[in-house]
């Protein structure tokens, strides 16, 4: 048996993925590297932004009023031990600009979800703080497709290019009626 194939199929069987798939239009879902990475599984999307200014509009698209700093604000200094109380006093900044907060955990379209912006990506997912996505991270998933349907032309496909990511590059067969691995 395929180690791979073996992995990807520990949480969910093909046939769920098939039907999470058959589901979402927008939303990958993400097998995580796991091991050492102390990763989670997630169900994502990615939008690209190409300037600040079409950043920010994507983020108030998406309901979030951006913080915008006028100075950048204290960060830590590499090197500091700082307590945790101290350190996350510290805004995160989202790279490149002058001087976004990073929106992190917040709510869209009343559905809790974690937002990073980096690289010219602003990625969405719809399972924030679970190391397992469920069958409620779907359905939430499925309610900001239906508010996001305006955003498809800055959609990335997958959120990033590696084959943990459940879309029709990486794993066709999941999109079509073939299947590949059993599910028993």
């Amino acid at each position: 048996m395929d180690l791979w194939l073996q992995y990807l199929y520990e949480e969910h069987s093909e046939s769920e993925l098939r039907q999470w798939a058959s589901r979402l239009q927008f939303f990958r879902y993400f097998r995580a590297y796991g091991g050492r990475a102390n990763d989670g599984d997630s169900l994502d999307i990615a939008l690209k932004y190409e300037s600040t200014e079409l950043l920010i509009k994507h983020l108030k698209r998406l309901s979030i009023e951006p913080t915008i700093f006028s100075d950048l604000p204290d960060q830590p200094i590499s090197g500091t031990k700082y307590s945790h109380e101290e350190f996350t006093s510290f805004p995160s900044l989202i790279p490149e600009t002058e001087w976004i907060k990073q929106p992190g955990h917040c709510e869209i379209f009343g559905v809790k979800v974690f937002i990073w912006c980096s690289g010219g990506f602003i990625k969405i997912s719809a399972s924030p703080a679970s190391y397992v996505v469920t069958t409620e991270h779907v359905e939430s998933a499925e309610r900001l497709e239906r508010e996001l349907g305006d955003l498809k032309q800055f959609l990335v496909d997958p959120p990033k290019e590696t084959k943990h990511y459940i879309c029709p590059k990486y794993h066709p067969s999941i999109f079509s009626s073939k299947k590949v691995f059993s599910d028993s």
